[in-house]
């Protein structure tokens, strides 16, 4: 009888010096998940009402043509509203002469900015638009404005303003990675084929892009991502063919990163294969990505081209998608 009241006093001994540190343990762990939550760095969060009214600006510049006054207050405002954020800025200049009058020649600038220049990140990131607007409106229903400008709201602008928001966030909140943000100029004065008259001379597009790559041979950021109408009010942006046939890896990254921040335009299907700015990083092995709405919508190549028919919600869900893959990157 006495073994069994020594035995019980010896568990409740036991029992009481376990449980006298419990509330311990406890302050200690409160302690580590309160200094997790402070010195996590959360996402900064991307702005589509702020970006949408970046949009508008840009098309009250007037169409973004080479040659024309609206062409260089919009590069300036560009380039001067960059410098704000960005680390390093630069301007790349190039000509090309129209394949139709060779006494016309285009005037291209493409715009590079560069955040997190540091020699202990090694690790880049690109991402691209274009910044020039198409000088005729050869799509649109009424064929007496094809020869009209295309005001560019979407295709053209809408990319840029996502980008100019994301250079902000990068300026307010460091990315781990660095990041390359390049505006190229003449992607769209292309000629479209035209099977009557297979041929004949025709300008290309997506200029500027092989001019950049031309003139950067050393440059290999680790992926990019090319924003190309991202800005339609009822934006739809499948798997471009190309995208997924040459840089199958960086597409899953971005649909993963859609998923989860719940951004729905982005489907799970593949589209066509698009002739665009992220072909000449292609042609060089270097895994750049086309998000570019697909089918075209309806104001593609039409004087329709306008901001009502864009919306900040559309480019609030690219720009989630944007931080959630760069803020991810280490």
């Amino acid at each position: 009888m006495a073994n069994k009241k020594l035995k019980k006093k010896n568990t409740e001994i036991v029992q009481n010096k376990y449980w006298k540190w419990i509330p311990l343990i406890i302050s200690i762990l409160i302690v580590f998940v309160i200094l997790f939550i402070v010195i996590r760095t959360p996402k900064p969060v991307f702005d589509g009402k702020r970006a949408y009214k970046e949009l508008i600006k840009q098309v009250e510049f007037g169409p973004r043509i080479s040659g024309t006054v609206s062409h260089v207050k919009t590069k300036e405002y560009l380039v001067s509203h960059l410098r704000k954020y960005a680390d390093m800025v630069s301007e790349q200049t190039f000509d090309f002469t129209d394949k139709h009058d060779s006494t016309k020649i285009y005037k291209g600038v493409n715009i590079v900015a560069s955040f997190n220049v540091t020699e202990e990140v090694s690790k880049r990131i690109l991402l691209c638009a274009h910044w020039d607007s198409r000088p005729f409106a050869d799509n649109d229903p009424d064929t007496t404005k094809h020869k009209l400008p295309v005001p560019a709201a979407n295709d053209g602008a809408s990319g840029v303003v996502v980008l100019l928001e994301m250079a902000r966030l990068f300026a307010e909140s460091k990315p781990k990675v660095g990041v390359d943000i390049v505006l190229f100029d003449l992607e769209d004065i292309g000629d479209e084929i035209d099977s009557s008259n297979a041929n004949s001379p025709r300008n290309p597009f997506a200029i500027g892009s092989e001019m950049f790559v031309k003139s950067n041979p050393d440059y290999y950021p680790e992926y990019g991502i090319l924003l190309d109408m991202v800005g339609d009010k009822e934006l739809r942006i499948p798997k471009e063919a190309y995208s997924v046939s040459r840089a199958g890896n960086v597409v899953e990254k971005v649909w993963k990163a859609a998923s989860v921040v719940g951004s729905i335009a982005f489907i799970d299907e593949q589209g066509g294969a698009v002739m665009d700015d992220h072909i000449a990083f292609l042609k060089k092995s270097i895994p750049v990505i086309d998000l570019i709405h697909l089918p075209f919508p309806k104001t593609w190549h039409t004087v329709n081209d306008k901001p009502e028919y864009c919306s900040s919600a559309s480019l609030q869900q690219v720009g989630n998608v944007l931080v959630e893959v760069i803020y991810n990157e280490k």
